[in-house]
């Protein structure tokens, strides 16, 4: 899930106390909770050891991202909205898979500048730093003076994941990201939000499908270019279901589920084997390194 500051939502909550957050976009954060939760189950045996105690902390962590975002904090890129989307179709008359858009951030920014490189979105490479700092915590578990590695691992993974699995939103790869250019405003969350909550007990989970990622920034890209492609279709999905009743109710959410339910199922589970594929290749490119397999610590040395 991730947000634009182009708009800005004022929610009051808690007894009159008022918050100003950013609009959303991508899955909403009880989505991200139950799709981190699934990869972590989905993990192959050599690493899950490392994870499954901690599955509960792993999935509710996912949605930091997003709090970052609510709290406006930044990295070293900028603001974190960006960080959650890269619109491919942004140039026009571009078409996938958009081999318009450098795939190196550097060569990004000195195209389009850093005000555009800002506005359409850094997601592939704030995905890929993230995966790169896990392949260091791998790594560092091998060393007896990095105590904390396999907490940053678990850490890291959910973070991952929150990133991994935004690029599995369509509209998370499309200008038209809420409608707006379409008067569909609010298609976002009908979609990524309302469609997948209401309809949480129904969906068919697929077996997790663990891969080796050989390039992780391909793969994210490769991701992105999938979403964008799937935008029509929900959006048509959402033009017959207003036309159902002009109103965003039950009925409603039945027409839009016929025509936007297969797209949001295949990506919800397309999404958790990303994520459990990216820990595993994150190891593998550690060196496959021994994990952890419980909490117990050797003790150190207070003096020789």
């Amino acid at each position: 899930m991730g947000g634009r500051a182009r708009t800005v939502v004022a929610v009051c909550v808690a007894v009159g106390m008022l918050i100003t957050p950013v609009v959303m976009r991508g899955w909403a954060m009880d989505v991200h909770r139950l799709l981190t939760a699934r990869a972590v189950d989905g993990l192959p045996d050599a690493i899950k050891p490392l994870f499954i105690a901690h599955r509960a902390f792993i999935a509710e962590h996912s949605v930091d991202p997003d709090l970052w975002r609510v709290m406006e904090l930044t990295g070293g890129r900028g603001e974190e909205p960006p960080n959650h989307f890269l619109d491919m179709d942004f140039e026009e008359g571009s078409k996938a898979p958009f081999l318009n858009i450098p795939r190196e951030y550097a060569d990004y920014v000195e195209k389009y500048g850093e005000g555009l490189a800002t506005r359409y979105g850094r997601l592939p490479w704030r995905a890929e730093e993230v995966y790169n700092r896990l392949v260091t915590a791998f790594k560092d578990m091998s060393k007896p003076n990095a105590p904390y590695a396999a907490d940053n691992a678990r850490y890291l993974m959910a973070v991952l994941a929150h990133y991994v699995e935004d690029a599995h939103v369509p509209f998370h790869g499309a200008l038209n990201y809420d409608g707006q250019l379409t008067n569909q405003r609010g298609i976002h969350a009908r979609f990524e939000g309302n469609l997948v909550l209401r309809n949480r007990d129904a969906w068919k989970w697929a077996p997790v499908k663990v891969t080796t990622i050989t390039d992780f920034q391909a793969y994210m890209f490769d991701a992105l270019v999938a979403s964008q492609q799937l935008v029509a279709d929900v959006l048509a999905a959402d033009r017959k279901a207003t036309a159902s009743g002009g109103l965003y109710d039950a009925r409603y959410f039945a027409v839009f589920r016929q025509g936007a339910g297969p797209i949001a199922e295949r990506r919800l589970n397309e999404a958790v084997s990303a994520v459990a594929s990216a820990v595993h290749s994150a190891w593998v490119d550690a060196g496959r390194p021994a994990v952890p397999t419980g909490e117990s610590r050797t003790p150190a040395r207070l003096w020789q």
